[in-house]
């Protein structure tokens, strides 16, 4: 009767380890999708950026105007990449306390540091909440890290976090939609205009051609001597069509370019949400004791990376 409750007593005792030990998953994958995520912003930071460069140089409308507006967009993507970083160091910080098995109230503690860290990197005053709509998300995130600090476990602490990491992720892609899509918007239109520069001349003159062509095409319906003059008019419309046509190829040319770069920028910003996504997907991880999915992540950065490619090569 003795051995058999000695060996209960170890069997119960050995399960117990064995369920602490496997109790936590692992989070390296969460942590890893994080930082091919910051890889590809970067990525797409330097595609965007050639790209614009070669289109200063082959119609720049107003030189000084387009430089100083990429200027202005590098550092935009300067600021894009930074808060893409803060994500990763976020996410690194989870994984390690994954790792090292922490669960305990000391652990929701650094959790919740490291989400103020994430709330700050992304230029969230949470020390010093302000006014306004930037002061209502800064005074959100600082009661929902309160709320992190409080839990009683690894598990609460990244439950608890669930609500700021959306809130953040969302002022990521905000930020981005205001800054960057605006500027991509603003080199567009000086691109157009130093297409079309050159061509002004041809375009009012056609304009002016055609519009005599067609007096003179009435005349020429009463008048069969007036044909003669019809068929000037006909050859010089002809002599500037090809130059219309070719501002026209560069034209289409350069809003496909600008479609395709803000199809990126929204890429990227779909990838900020789905890492969102991720996280809770972490969070029901560790409360179901089940392997971590960052395989929808791992799809759209595969995607912002092909995107990145064809930027390259327009």
């Amino acid at each position: 009767m003795r051995r058999r409750i000695i060996a209960a007593a170890l069997w119960l005792g050995a399960m117990t380890l064995l369920g602490g030990c496997g109790s936590l998953p692992d989070g390296k994958p969460f942590a890893d999708a994080s930082n091919a995520l910051l890889s590809s912003v970067k990525s797409s930071g330097n595609a965007v950026e050639d790209a614009l460069g070669d289109a200063a140089t082959a119609s720049p409308g107003d030189k000084a105007a387009y430089e100083a507006l990429e200027g202005k967009f590098a550092k935009a993507w300067e600021r894009r990449i930074a808060m893409t970083q803060a994500a990763a160091r976020y996410s690194e910080a989870i994984a390690d306390e994954i790792a090292a098995g922490n669960s305990g109230g000391e652990t929701a503690g650094r959790v919740a540091d490291s989400l103020k860290a994430l709330a700050e990197g992304v230029n969230i005053p949470v020390a010093a909440p302000a006014v306004g709509v930037a002061g209502d998300l800064a005074r959100f995130i600082f009661a929902r890290v309160a709320i992190v600090k409080a839990s009683q476990s690894l598990e609460s602490a990244v439950t608890q976090a669930q609500p700021a990491i959306d809130r953040i992720a969302q002022q990521i892609v905000d930020d981005s939609d205001r800054q960057l899509k605006g500027l991509l918007l603003d080199l567009y239109k000086n691109t157009v205009s130093g297409i079309k520069e050159p061509y002004d001349r041809d375009d009012s003159f056609a304009q002016q051609a055609a519009r005599r062509r067609e007096a003179q095409r009435q005349l020429a319906l009463k008048d069969p001597s007036a044909l003669a003059k019809l068929e000037q008019y006909d050859r010089v419309q002809a002599s500037v069509a090809d130059s219309l046509q070719e501002r026209d190829r560069k034209l289409a040319a350069a809003a496909a370019a600008y479609r395709t770069r803000l199809r990126l920028v929204n890429a990227m910003s779909h990838a900020t949400l789905t890492w969102a996504q991720a996280h809770r997907d972490l969070a029901a991880a560790i409360q179901q004791k089940r392997k971590v999915d960052a395989s929808e992540l791992q799809s759209t950065i595969v995607e912002l990376r092909a995107l990145a490619r064809k930027v390259g090569e327009l």
